[in-house]
């Protein structure tokens, strides 16, 4: 016996002795909790399933007693049949605590129980909850937590409503960003087939492309440079990239030799001034690691004693850079579509903080908004960019007399551009990387 076979006996008592109450598949057994919310346009929620085949369903159910989850979503359906969301978020807490990991029905299931107990915060937290486990919550999912806003917080269904209708007709994947970052529930609202579902590092075998030509776009730094120089091996194995030699990749990503790059270009001042000792500094400044993202390793520093600390009294290069620190509160984040330097698109963020002087992310954000670039900034960037193609990302301040200072180059999508940009400026730049290359 089968150890999912020995749990037919208790989940036949929990129903009544009998597979009566559960002779349906769960997505079957809960279509019928009521009809969808009206939309106007395309409705994406007619996408619920209100009449199936009952005798495949039959089949699937009895091939579900084969596995612990699907076992577990039969008790799920039970919990959302009578409304038990109590019940039902401590079987999924029971499912990871035994090792049995949750599938979409799962949390479909769950999100019915909150909404027919009008529990809409829990149902709310369980999308968030399984788009960070990696799941993809569906149309039902989403129309079901909707309804269970829709009534105590309308607010909060509208926002899930634009959010679910941004989506589209579910486009093929035409753009897949890697290695995977958890960005899938924001890229699935540009509604043009951006996926963030491979998690391949830049080494050993490269991925198996879609069917569909589709584009593979870095989302960090070194596998950029990976994909620069193995970019012939993925197109030949069926991937769309962006040719841009490996060598100028490379210099973009270390922050040392990007300014040793602008230097030569003839833009030295719109960089920051490096320092090649910690006596020649002037205090306060920056000291970070050539290469590295997300601020680590990043300080403020105050002294010479201080770099001396951080660094253990080693030598600064080539590990190290120590620059000038621009003080002020706001910061821009401008991401750009090149080609061979010529600026295609771009989409430029500004934020504010809550301190002058500052390393991100150990600051507190006050607010941000989508603004433009001056023409004279923009000039700077194409100088910068003149032999790069593709999407890359420029982070910099303003000194006092308003002159740009570009301090971090990543030619990779960044994280602005996922979380912070409109969504449909987003699409546009895509589209335009697929009509331009």
């Amino acid at each position: 016996m089968g150890p999912c076979a020995a749990t037919r006996p208790a989940l036949r008592g929990a129903f009544g002795g009998s597979w009566g109450g559960v002779h349906r598949h769960p997505r079957l057994a809960l279509s019928a909790f009521g009809p969808p919310l009206p939309l106007q346009a395309w409705d994406p929620l007619k996408a619920f399933t209100l009449e199936r085949d009952v005798e495949s369903d039959m089949l699937l159910a009895n091939e579900a007693v084969g596995s612990y989850v699907q076992s577990y979503n039969v008790m799920l359906t039970d919990h959302a049949w009578t409304a038990d969301w109590q019940g039902a978020l401590e079987t999924l807490q029971d499912m990871r605590a035994l090792g049995v990991t949750p599938d979409t029905t799962s949390y479909f299931a769950c999100i019915c129980a909150c909404r027919r107990g009008r529990a809409w915060e829990n149902a709310l937290d369980l999308l968030t909850d399984a788009w960070s486990k990696d799941l993809e919550p569906d149309i039902e999912c989403y129309g079901h937590a909707i309804r269970a806003c829709s009534k105590e917080q309308p607010g909060e269904a509208a926002k899930l409503l634009k959010e679910l209708r941004s989506w589209g007709p579910a486009p093929a994947p035409r753009f897949q960003t890697t290695p995977m970052l958890r960005w899938a529930r924001q890229l699935k609202q540009y509604g043009c087939g951006v996926v963030n579902s491979i998690d391949w590092q830049g080494m050993g075998t490269v991925p198996t492309s879609p069917a569909r030509p589709c584009w593979l776009l870095p989302n960090q730094d070194q596998v950029a440079i990976r994909v620069a120089e193995r970019q012939g091996d993925l197109r030949h194995a069926g991937w769309k990239v962006v040719w841009v030699d490996p060598e100028v990749v490379s210099t973009l990503c270390n922050k040392a030799s990007m300014i040793e790059y602008a230097k030569s270009k003839g833009i030295e001042a719109s960089t920051p001034r490096c320092y090649q000792s910690s006596e020649e500094a002037v205090y306060p400044c920056i000291l970070k690691p050539a290469v590295g993202t997300f601020g680590k390793d990043t300080h403020v520093v105050r002294s010479a004693e201080e770099v001396e600390h951080l660094t253990r009294g080693g030598d600064l290069q080539p590990k190290w850079v120590l620059q000038e620190l621009v003080a002020g509160r706001l910061e821009y984040s401008t991401t750009l579509l090149v080609l061979n330097g010529e600026v295609v698109d771009y989409v430029n963020t500004m934020y504010e903080y809550d301190g002058e002087e500052y390393v991100w992310p150990f600051v507190q954000e006050v607010r941000h908004e989508y603004v433009s670039v001056p023409h004279d900034h923009l000039d700077v960037m194409r100088v910068l960019l003149s032999e790069f193609s593709g999407i890359c990302c420029l982070g910099y301040k303003l000194r006092s007399d308003g002159s740009i200072c570009i301090f971090e180059v990543n030619p990779r999508i960044g994280g602005d551009l996922v979380f912070e940009c409109p969504k449909n400026r987003a699409r546009a730049l895509f589209e335009k990387l697929d009509f331009m290359f």
